[in-house]
């Protein structure tokens, strides 16, 4: 007789998955130092699975730093006048890649195993409420917004610094390296939500419940990695992560995720942006927000410069005044490769006037006023103003 499927979480469960996910979301997000014993006894294990030796492990203080040895390496083996023994033998190994091998052996029987446990709609909310917040902060955020800049910044750094033929060599396998990383963030989402349905009563076999095991203490314990033949490269955790009320990287002031080694990144709401955008803001002209060749940038340049100078440039035409200031004026204008686009102009109770932008579809200031506090108009009660 087929065991009977989990159909529902009871009261104690529905109160423990945000505490959960926050404990995972703590871990893909951790600005601790990397346990690096921990993570190497557990590759090590890994590799025995696969029926690979123990590696050598290569520890960098960034994924850029890591990614750049990579390259070396991989260029060295190459370059019979450059590479020597230790730099031929090390640039063999990083071609022979173990990441299918990780995948199929050590989680492959996860999916099943619990899909064949848990009902379909248990199964769909745990994905939303646990797998796909995780990922949208973690993977969407973390890895994807690193994955991108560290591709485009390896090209910049190389091109600004190198030029021969060895360096092109360079810059090439460098950018390889970013896609053969298994990252933290992907592991950490995927590994949360095969174990909490371990937690709610989902039988994994002996040796897939060993196997899952690993993969929670590497997404407990490190970062990137980098599993080749007889060689992992790893990266060291960041030092500094920041992220705004909607869970996108953001900072300010500073840099929103920065390595010990100085790598960093600086982001507005989820955009990556130009250094000098941040520590420089003051001089950001507005010109920028309005001729920048990257539509996503343009907008957060106007966001940091203010949209109200923005607009100055613009001459927007009124499409309701409302007789209340603090509820406000709707603006149009027409702006540079966007199209017509509304904003709100309002002056708040200490007399500062401010300009947010709105959904082209407002109608009126007060519509427009209701949906910055997520509320109707007729829902708008004008004292929840500060």
């Amino acid at each position: 007789m087929a065991k009977k499927k989990i159909e529902k979480l009871t009261p104690e469960q529905e109160r423990r998955l945000p505490q959960f996910r926050a404990e995972w979301l703590a871990h893909g997000c951790s600005t601790e130092i990397a346990d690096r014993l921990r993570a190497q006894s557990t590759i090590t294990k890994m590799y025995e699975i696969i029926g690979e030796p123990a590696p050598a492990f290569l520890w960098f203080d960034s994924p850029m730093a890591a990614c750049l040895a990579i390259g070396l390496l991989k260029t060295i083996k190459n370059q019979p006048t450059l590479r020597g023994q230790l730099g031929s033998q090390l640039g063999s190994q990083l071609g022979s890649q173990l990441d299918s091998q990780l995948d199929s052996q050590l989680y492959s029987q996860l999916g099943s195993q619990l899909g064949s446990q848990l009902d379909s709609q248990l199964d769909s909310q745990l994905g939303s409420q646990l797998g796909s917040q995780l990922d949208s902060q973690l993977v969407s955020q973390l890895g994807s917004q690193l994955g991108s800049q560290l591709g485009s910044q390896l090209d910049s750094q190389l091109d600004s610094q190198l030029y021969s033929q060895l360096d092109r060599d360079l810059r090439g396998k460098a950018r390889e390296s970013v896609g053969e990383a298994f990252r933290m963030g992907w592991q950490t989402a995927w590994a949360a939500y095969y174990k909490f349905g371990a937690e709610i009563g989902v039988k994994y076999s002996p040796e897939t419940a060993e196997r899952l095991e690993l993969w929670a203490d590497l997404a407990q314990s490190c970062s990137w990695w980098w599993p080749y033949k007889g060689i992992c490269v790893l990266s060291e955790r960041p030092k500094l992560v920041s992220w705004d009320e909607r869970a996108r990287l953001h900072s300010p002031s500073g840099p929103a995720l920065e390595y010990r080694d100085g790598y960093r990144l600086h982001m507005w709401h989820g955009t990556a942006v130009p250094e000098s955008w941040i520590t420089a803001s003051d001089k950001l002209d507005p010109q920028t927000a309005l001729t920048w060749q990257n539509v996503e940038q343009r907008r957060a340049a106007a966001e940091i410069i203010g949209w109200r100078r923005v607009l100055e440039r613009l001459s927007p035409k009124v499409i309701d005044a409302d007789a209340d200031p603090e509820i406000g004026e709707l603006l149009e204008v027409e702006l540079p490769d966007a199209g017509m686009a509304r904003f709100l102009k309002i002056q708040c109770g200490t007399g500062r006037t401010f300009v947010l932008s709105v959904p082209r579809e407002m109608r009126t200031a007060l519509q427009a006023n209701s949906w910055t506090y997520d509320l109707k108009p007729k829902e708008y009660k004008l004292e929840v103003r500060t």
